[in-house]
């Protein structure tokens, strides 16, 4: 009985995520050109278990369930589980490398492209914190190769960082001891799915704007 009612409480958390409009769990509507149009049910529901209880403990069962189908209507898109995580993982990497360079080319100096990319990442990690966070946590359960493709454009999403905190040392106009070590402190600060919280004391965009005052200030540049 214990069993039943564990498992029930779980199945309602996870339909009270996925039943949420489809905006509310990825507000920027990553998943929008994914086709066909019936495999999109799919995705969310995959969303919505892996984020409630992780890619291990979730089933195709219930994920199918959370759909509105059966295990079979999901093997007509995803054969498996990995197919749902693997494509997720895939689109949210794709989406994130061009807003990071939106926010680089909003500046027209070192700190200003700082700003614009500090703004852009804590912007899309906060307003995207229940798809993102679920990535994040999980994408390393998919198979290899899949594992080191995903690497492979996190590594991309690094390098941009690093390279703006390189040419902002070149310039005179930041002081780190380690342009590699500042990077990847860039990418833990902004990535704040972790701990955000829409009903916090901050929006996504003030959010930013604290975060790229602080990681300036990290770089050696003087706001006052």
């Amino acid at each position: 009985m214990a069993r039943e009612i564990s498992d029930s409480g779980i199945a309602l958390t996870q339909r009270a995520i996925f039943q949420r409009d489809p905006a509310a769990i990825s507000p920027l509507r990553m998943f929008d050109n994914v086709t066909p149009f019936g495999s999109q049910r799919f995705l969310f529901a995959a969303i919505a278990a892996f984020a409630e209880r992780g890619y291990h403990a979730s089933t195709t069962r219930e994920i199918a369930l959370l759909a509105g189908s059966s295990p079979a209507g999901m093997y007509t898109y995803y054969r498996t589980k990995s197919d749902l995580l693997y494509e997720v993982s895939l689109i949210v990497h794709l989406h994130v490398l061009p807003v990071m360079r939106e926010g680089i080319s909003s500046g027209s100096d070192p700190a200003t492209r700082m700003m614009g990319l500090v703004k852009a990442l804590v912007s899309f990690h906060s307003v995207e914190h229940i798809v993102v966070g679920m990535v994040t946590s999980n994408f390393r359960a998919l198979e290899k190769e899949r594992v080191d493709e995903i690497l492979k454009l996190r590594r991309e999403a690094k390098f941009m960082v690093f390279a703006e905190v390189a040419a902002g040392v070149a310039a005179g106009d930041f002081t780190v001891p380690s342009a590699e070590g500042a990077a990847l402190a860039i990418l833990r600060l902004t990535d704040v799915t972790s701990w955000y919280n829409e009903l916090g004391p901050m929006s996504p965009t003030e959010l930013g704007e604290v975060f790229s005052d602080l990681i300036l200030r990290m770089l050696g540049v003087d706001n006052d």
